[in-house]
């Protein structure tokens, strides 16, 4: 399958870091962690994976086969940028105990989670999402490389987006702390200059130039801009409708109009133009 996306590519040189026998990874790739108890589903993931590229970086994989092997990967891989979870491992509801631990014990609010059950019924997807620090939920029926894709380069997106002003807050909790600590004046005032000094570091750059909206999308009704933001994100007709609260046949006729109006011949094609486009637009509506 190819997908192409400005930023997104293929290469060989993805990298793996197993729990039970890492090798070096490839530089400043994206840490992915895999908590699942089944070995066969950490490697699908990583065949459905093994030559995706997001800005020139590969991927090293981490895998945990219980939430007690994830706790200590997190807690040594504070830089991990997206978790794909099982919720039922040793216990029904491990997974979704892992998740309150990442998000209140460690404090992480950076790294993306994305649950993904092969028993829905033991969490409903809006309970989870609503009631948990959870960023997506996928049943795994539902998994396809071109899902596995899309899901990912949303949580990336989402992640690079987040951690700027998530590095930001801790280093001036850090000075917070010192300054309670009874640190010298003087040198907290330093440390607070040169902060400040490399605040542009951490900016995220935005294209100076503003580009008019595209046309395609402009074409397109709401309800077809919303199938197609669920589409790109990976989801079935049978999840579009189910989410719409409509029959899998609207759906499809949904797409029918989408195909045309974009110009595209199916779904990955659909999609990997929707990427580019609600980007470009996103980035428009930001400047």
């Amino acid at each position: 399958m190819a997908l192409s996306n400005g930023s997104i590519r293929y290469a060989d040189d993805v990298g793996d870091d197993r729990h039970d026998g890492p090798r070096p990874p490839q530089a400043s790739a994206w840490k992915v962690l895999i908590v699942d108890d089944e070995p066969d589903v950490h490697s699908l993931t990583k065949l459905l994976l093994r030559n995706f590229n997001y800005r020139k970086r590969g991927l090293q994989f981490l895998s945990a086969y219980s939430a007690a092997e994830a706790r200590e990967l997190l807690r040594n891989n504070p830089d991990t940028a997206l978790v794909l979870l099982d919720v039922v491992m040793e216990t029904e509801h491990a997974g979704l105990a892992l998740v309150d631990y990442i998000r209140n014990e460690l404090g992480n609010k950076s790294v993306q989670i994305v649950v993904r059950t092969g028993q829905p019924g033991q969490a409903p997807p809006l309970t989870v999402i609503s009631n948990h620090g959870i960023n997506d939920y996928k049943e795994k029926t539902e998994i396809t490389q071109q899902s596995m894709i899309l899901t990912v380069v949303k949580a990336l997106r989402l992640y690079e987006d987040f951690l700027p002003s998530y590095i930001a807050a801790a280093k001036f909790a850090h000075l917070a702390d010192r300054a309670r600590a009874g640190a010298d004046d003087r040198e907290l005032l330093r440390s607070l200059r040169q902060e400040l000094e490399n605040a542009d570091e951490i900016a995220i750059p935005r294209p100076p130039a503003e580009e008019p909206p595209d046309p395609r999308l402009a074409a397109l009704t709401e309800r077809e801009r919303e199938v197609l933001k669920w589409v790109s994100q990976g989801d079935s007709n049978k999840a579009i409708a189910i989410r719409l609260g409509v029959q899998e046949v609207t759906v499809k006729a949904h797409l029918r109009q989408i195909f045309s109006k974009l110009q595209v011949f199916n779904r990955t094609q659909a999609a990997s133009l929707a990427l580019r486009l609600l980007e470009r637009e996103a980035e428009t509506a930001a400047r």
